[in-house]
């Protein structure tokens, strides 16, 4: 199984000079980790999840969303086009010729209302460093720090561990969202600058995992069980998708697999949520699971009693 896919080459260039392909920075989040903190997004995934709510992380590449809603139809982004890959309907909505877009960044750049926005900038570790510093005071207060997320962070390895490094030196609680898809090897050069890591566990069955996200979850089981012993604090992170791995048998493998790794005793349940399906049309995607609907509330808390008898203390929720 290829495990370090580079996209083109985007993951070997993303590292190269201390820079990396950045989505997007979240200030002031409560969310992946404890207090008030910096979520760092970066591009590049190595799963194909059909529930991902972040579609625009999974290329290294960038990519160019279209929001059509906000278009008024004056013409300035199919001016500037040199490829000529922008349309004016007679609606007046602007669309994008993908196959012609060679995503300049021209039409996002002259676009006044905001409807066209280029998704993925490179970074240096510097830019990383000054942009969480200005938040130093809420994380003091609060108990923060800053979370790497994505997309698949260890797909970037280099320059995610240069960034943990740098924001650990600088005094920062540092965490991680990973589904920890990477080699040993590398995975490990990790460990020593987290406070926390937050690991994803979506199926515990390897075919059934193949088959829902691209990739055996061999690799990742293996990791998370080499983690643990180096004593790295770990909360589990188990998405929970209706129809797809909320079956009890899952659940149940799930429990004897984490008896097994102790010392887990953290696990959140991150119900599904349908917030990042109109990202797919902005992206001239189609959406997998369209008309999915969440869990009940109800059902989740079943849920999570049953992980609670199972000695978890159990979040519903990130």
């Amino acid at each position: 199984m290829a495990i370090n896919k580079d996209f083109g080459g985007w993951n070997k260039r993303s590292v190269r000079g201390g820079h990396g392909t950045v989505s997007s920075i979240q200030r002031l989040a409560i969310h992946d980790g404890p207090g008030i903190r910096t979520i760092v997004f970066l591009k590049g995934c190595s799963l194909s999840c059909p529930w991902c709510s972040s579609p625009e992380t999974q290329s290294f590449a960038r990519d160019i969303l279209f929001y059509p809603e906000r278009c008024l139809g004056c013409g300035s982004c199919y001016e500037v086009c040199p490829e000529k890959a922008v349309r004016i309907p007679a609606q007046g909505l602007g669309r994008i010729d993908r196959s012609r877009c060679t995503i300049c960044g021209r039409c996002a750049e002259n676009c006044y209302p905001g409807a066209l926005r280029i998704c993925g900038e490179r970074k240096k570790i510097e830019e990383i460093s000054k942009e969480v510093e200005r938040d130093r005071v809420f994380y003091s207060n609060s108990g923060g720090g800053v979370t790497i997320s994505g997309g698949e962070p260890l797909q970037q390895i280099e320059f995610t561990t240069a960034v943990l490094q740098t924001c650990k030196a600088a005094g920062f609680h540092t965490a991680l969202e990973t589904s920890g898809v990477q080699s040993w090897e590398l995975f490990r050069t990790i460990l020593p600058y987290l406070d926390l890591l937050l690991f994803d566990l979506k199926q515990m069955d390897p075919e059934k995992h193949k088959k829902l996200t691209g990739v055996s979850n061999e690799l990742i089981l293996n990791n998370l069980k080499k983690a643990l012993a180096t004593g790295v604090q770990t909360i589990i992170r188990f998405p929970v998708i209706p129809g797809l791995n909320d079956q009890t048998e899952n659940i149940i493998s799930m429990c004897k697999f984490l008896h097994q790794v102790n010392p887990i005793r953290r696990l959140d349940l991150l119900p599904y949520h349908q917030l990042g399906e109109p990202t797919y049309g902005r992206l001239g995607r189609r959406y997998l699971l369209e008309g999915l609907e969440p869990k009940a509330e109800e059902e989740l808390i079943a849920m999570a009693e049953v992980f609670d008898e199972e000695g978890f203390e159990v979040q519903i929720g990130g």
